[in-house]
């Protein structure tokens, strides 16, 4: 009888070993492949489900800041500029109102396309995390506005500085802009 638990005691340890082994393959295989794995315990079993959940990843994100955002803005081409944007975005920016919607987008995008060359814009995402329905993406920016009446730079503007995109999935599983939040770094003190 002993001889016969031990034998128990002995396939139970190989048997937890390989699913052990396992387990860690394809956690390793996931995290290769980009997958999210989700552990599920029930009591003693482990079931191991791996899904694909990186629906919306730092680098669409990039993609869509560079050609959807960036490239229409600097271009003054405002209504193309609102599509990346859901319908109830909000856009923070340096020393101005919370822009509301895209009525509220389109009039800062429509003063900057009438009154301003941008000369110079690129985003650089740095960060990103996807929760759900809901991304965030940060980051840093560079720009260069320049006053069409007079040829110099837009007072107050230091040209750089942070960003932070709030993405909402919409129901035709593309990705818009919740919220656009941008401020500029402190201007050099010259010291």
């Amino acid at each position: 009888m002993a001889e016969h638990s031990d034998n128990n005691l002995k396939n139970a340890k190989n048997v937890s070993k390989r699913c052990n082994m396992r387990i860690t393959f394809i956690l390793a295989a996931a995290a290769l492949s980009g997958c999210a794995v989700h552990l599920k315990t029930d009591g003693v079993q482990n079931n191991i489900a791996v899904t694909q959940s990186e629906e919306w990843t730092l680098a669409k994100a990039q993609y869509a800041i560079d050609t959807d955002y960036i490239a229409p803005f600097k271009a003054g081409k405002v209504e193309q500029w609102l599509k990346i944007f859901d319908k109830d975005a909000v856009g923070l920016h340096n020393r101005t109102p919370a822009m509301q919607g895209k009525e509220g987008l389109g009039g800062f995008g429509s003063f900057v396309a009438q009154n301003l060359d941008v000369t110079a814009m690129s985003v650089k995402l740095t960060g990103h995390r996807q929760v759900g329905d809901l991304a965030y993406s940060w980051g840093t920016y560079r720009s260069s506005l320049i006053m069409r009446s007079s040829g110099l730079p837009m007072p107050g503007h230091s040209g750089e500085g942070k960003v932070l995109f709030v993405w909402k999935k919409q129901t035709d599983d593309s990705w818009k802009i919740a919220v656009d939040m941008g401020n500029d770094l402190p201007a050099p003190t010259g010291n």
